[in-house]
């Protein structure tokens, strides 16, 4: 059987680490503004450990999926082999049966053959001495 091996797609998301187009971030370089730069920076760089350890569980869960999918084709390989080798051990059950089936038919018809052959030799001897 073929085997379907299965892989997780490499691009999963437009969005890169540094894409601050993404997060529509700007940055006024007034001295007012200063604090709340600081701020943003700040949400920003949560903002990318959220997005990096998103991207772990997305790649952690890819993975996951292939496993369980190369899990799943070996199951079903191992399911149809059990299957052929159910099959192939009842025809050679059957095939046994009847060879051991006619062994002892040959061995009964020998044994009574010479049973016959015995008391034909009895009876014609008996038969030979009145």
């Amino acid at each position: 059987m073929a085997s379907a091996n299965y892989t997780r797609p490499q691009n999963y998301s437009s969005v890169r680490d540094d894409d601050d187009e993404a997060l529509d971030i700007r940055v006024n370089s007034n001295n007012a503004q200063s604090t709340d730069d600081k701020n943003v920076k700040a949400l920003h760089g949560q903002v990318q450990e959220v997005v990096g350890v998103m991207k772990q569980n997305i790649d952690k869960l890819l993975d996951r999926d292939v496993a369980l999918n190369n899990l799943s084709s070996r199951a079903d390989e191992l399911q149809s082999s059990a299957t052929t080798y159910n099959q192939t051990t009842k025809q050679l059950r059957r095939k046994f049966w009847w060879k051991n089936m006619k062994t002892n038919v040959c061995i009964a018809g020998i044994i009574v053959a010479v049973l016959i052959i015995i008391i034909m030799s009895i009876a014609l001897s008996r038969r030979g001495k009145n």
